[in-house]
C-alpha cells in the first residue's frame, strides 16, 4: 500500500475542494502545519483533518475536504448567531501574534547578518521563524473555511429577506454591493502611496517606497526583492500614459468608503434582519483579515528565502531544491541530517504531500502520485453543461477572448480586452487582471481574491464555476454575462 491505511481511508471518502498556487511544498506547508497545530483560540469544528497537495515543476494543486470547510463555516455562522462580535474577538486573539511575526520579518532582513552566524545560531534563527509563523498563520482554517463556505449561504439568505427584484441583474448588483469590500487592500495602498509620488503629491521618496514594497511580487514559489528601478519605472509608465494620476488614486481611496455607504443604504431600504447584517459584517472583516494574511505570507515566504539562501551554502543543496523539504526537515538538514539532495530533485518532479494531525507523508513518482489522485478521484468524469455557472462577484457583460492562466509566468498572455480565466487569482496576477475586461475562476467566495479585485476595478467576475479552465481553451470566443452569473463559448 502506497499510503498508510488511515489516510487511504480518508482519502477515499471525502469529496475534495482544489486551489491551485505557484508553489512550492515548503511554504504552503507552513501554512497547512500551522492549521494542524492545536489551537484554544481556534472554536470547535475549525481543526483539519487532512489536507493534500500536489506539486509538479513549481505548481501545486492543494485540496482541502469540503466536508471540513462546511463544518467550519457551519461553527463560524452559528458563534455568530450568539456573539455578534466573534469575529472582533478572533482578529484581537491574534493580534499580537500577527504582529511579532510582522516585525520579526521585518527586522530579519535588514538586521540579521546571516554569514556570521554559526550554524547553532541559524538554527535557532530558523525555528524561531517556524514557531512565530506556526502562531501567526493558525488563524488561516478559521479565514479559509469562512471564505470557502459562506458564500452561498450568504448568498441565499440575501435573496430570501431583499424578495423579489426586477431582474436578476437589479439583485445581482445588490449581491455584489452588500459584499464588497470596505478597508484598503495592501495591493491598494501600495498602488496609491506610488501614484502620489508619480503625481507629486507625496514627500516619500521612491528609495523610502522600495524599503516598505520591495516583497510585493513574492508568491508560493519564489521571492523577488524588488529594486526601486522596478518601481520608478511603474512611475516612468504612468507619467507617460494620458491617465490623471490624481484622480486615479483619489478615486481609489474613496472605494473603501463609497461601498460602506451604498451597503449601509441597501441595509436600510431592505430592513434586513441583524443576522444577515452581522453576516455581512463578517464579510468585512474576514476579507481585511484574508489580506493581512496573504500581505503576511509574501513577508513569510521573503524570510524564508533569506534564511534558505544561507542555508543552502551551508548544507550545499541547491535553495530550489530545499523549496521541496518540510519545515522539520530544514531542520534537520542544518545539523547533517534530512532528505538529499537526489530525494528533493525526486519531489521537484512529481510528489505528493498528505497532512494530517498525526503524519507528514511524502510520495514521489509519477505513478504513485497517478495512483493517489485516483485513490481520491476515482471517477473524474462530469457532465459539463452548456452555461458554465458560478457566484456573481461584480456585475457586468462583455464578450472577449479567453486566456486560461495555470501560473503567473502566464499573466503575459492577457492582451487589453482578454478574458482571464483561472483556478483562483493572486496577487500577483494583478497586472494581468488590470488588463482583461473581465475574470471567471474556478474556486474562491465572495472575499476572494478575485472578488475583490474585480470591484476595485470596475470589471464583470464570476467565481466558483468549478469547471471553467476545464472547458475553455486559449483563443475561444466567450460571453461572460455576470449580470445572470453564466459564461459560455460563442466561437
Amino acid at each position: 500500500m502506497i499510503v498508510p491505511q488511515e489516510i487511504h481511508d480518508q482519502l477515499t471518502s471525502k469529496q475534495w475542494y482544489r486551489q491551485r498556487f505557484d508553489g512550492t511544498p515548503l511554504f504552503l506547508y507552513s501554512i497547512a502545519a500551522a492549521e494542524m497545530i492545536p489551537d484554544s483560540r481556534r472554536p470547535a469544528g475549525s481543526q483539519a483533518d487532512i489536507q493534500v497537495g500536489f506539486f509538479e515543476n513549481e505548481k501545486a494543486d492543494w485540496y482541502f475536504d469540503v466536508a471540513e470547510i462546511d463544518r467550519g463555516a457551519g461553527s463560524l455562522v452559528q458563534l455568530a448567531l450568539k456573539n455578534p462580535n466573534v469575529v472582533t474577538e478572533f482578529l484581537h486573539a491574534w493580534k499580537l501574534d500577527e504582529s511579532r511575526f510582522e516585525k520579526f520579518c521585518l527586522k530579519a532582513v535588514s538586521h540579521f547578518s546571516l554569514p556570521d552566524l554559526s550554524d547553532e545560531a541559524l538554527l535557532a534563527l530558523w525555528k524561531k521563524y517556524q514557531q512565530l509563523g506556526n502562531k501567526r498563520f493558525s488563524s488561516s482554517a478559521i479565514i479559509d473555511y469562512f471564505a470557502l463556505g459562506t458564500d452561498r449561504l450568504i448568498a441565499d439568505k440575501i435573496r430570501d429577506e431583499v424578495g423579489e427584484t426586477d431582474s436578476e441583474t437589479i439583485f445581482a448588483q445588490i449581491f455584489s454591493a452588500l459584499t464588497a469590500p470596505v478597508y484598503q487592500s495592501f495591493i491598494n495602498e501600495a498602488e496609491i502611496d506610488l501614484l502620489k509620488i508619480a503625481a507629486g503629491d507625496s514627500t516619500e521618496t521612491v528609495e523610502q517606497y522600495q524599503q516598505r514594497y520591495f516583497w510585493t511580487k513574492n508568491n508560493y514559489a519564489t521571492a523577488t526583492d524588488l529594486p526601486v528601478s522596478h518601481f520608478a519605472e511603474e512611475i516612468k509608465v504612468w507619467k507617460q500614459s494620458a491617465n490623471d494620476l490624481k484622480h486615479h488614486y483619489e478615486r481609489l481611496v474613496l472605494l473603501p468608503e463609497q461601498n460602506r455607504r451604498t451597503k449601509h443604504d441597501l441595509i436600510e431600504k431592505y430592513d434586513l434582519s441583524p443576522h444577515l447584517r452581522t453576516l455581512i459584517s463578517m464579510t468585512e472583516d474576514f476579507t481585511w483579515w484574508q489580506d493581512e494574511r496573504k500581505k503576511a505570507t509574501m513577508l513569510n515566504i521573503h524570510v524564508g528565502m533569506f534564511l534558505l539562501t544561507e542555508i543552502s551554502k551551508r548544507i550545499s543543496i541547491d535553495c530550489d531544491l530545499l523549496l521541496y523539504a518540510l519545515a522539520p526537515e530544514i531542520s534537520a538538514l542544518i545539523g547533517g541530517n534530512g532528505p538529499t539532495a537526489n530525494d528533493l530533485a525526486e519531489r521537484r518532479r512529481g510528489s505528493v504531500y498528505l497532512f494530517t494531525p498525526e503524519h507528514s507523508v511524502v510520495l514521489t513518482g509519477a505513478e504513485v502520485v497517478a495512483e493517489v489522485k485516483k485513490i481520491m478521484t476515482p471517477d473524474p468524469a462530469y457532465d459539463v453543461p452548456g452555461d458554465i455557472r458560478g457566484l456573481i462577484a461584480n456585475t457586468g457583460k462583455v464578450r472577449g477572448t479567453a486566456k486560461v492562466l495555470s501560473s503567473v509566468d502566464q499573466i503575459s498572455k492577457i492582451k487589453d480586452g482578454d478574458v482571464l480565466v483561472a483556478v483562483m487569482t493572486r496577487p500577483d496576477y494583478v497586472p494581468a487582471m488590470k488588463r482583461a475586461s473581465a475574470i471567471v475562476t474556478d474556486e474562491g467566495g465572495i472575499t476572494s481574491h478575485a472578488a475583490v479585485v474585480s470591484r476595485e476595478l470596475g470589471i464583470p467576475c464570476i467565481i466558483g464555476t468549478k469547471f471553467a479552465t476545464t472547458v475553455f481553451s486559449d483563443g475561444d470566443t466567450i460571453e461572460v454575462n455576470a449580470n445572470h452569473g453564466w459564461v459560455r463559448k460563442i466561437a
